[in-house]
């Protein structure tokens, strides 16, 4: 495999790894809206209620391993390819 298709497999790891991480807050923040609604409604303009963090935060499992899974499995080919590059 060449080095450019090499650094655009990471480059989709690293950005699963981001996208995942922002996912990861906003799952965290939705959850924080679901039990602590009165604090998160104010502090979000009344945009995030507790029904609309509940449906919003049901969304967001599937995406969140669909990214993990990717982000696991690039990270884990590169290093198993850069191993069985340093034994030839």
């Amino acid at each position: 495999m060449n080095m450019r298709t090499r650094r655009t497999i990471r480059n989709i790891g690293r950005y699963c790894g981001w996208l995942g991480l922002g996912l990861l807050l906003f799952t965290l923040l939705t959850g924080y809206g679901i039990s602590d609604f009165r604090i998160v409604t104010p502090l979000t303009l009344n945009l995030l209620n507790k029904a609309v963090a509940q449906r919003l935060h049901a969304y967001t499992e599937a995406p969140m391993v669909i990214l993990l899974m990717l982000h696991i499995g690039v990270s884990v080919w590169a290093r198993s390819t850069e191993a069985k590059k340093k034994e030839d």
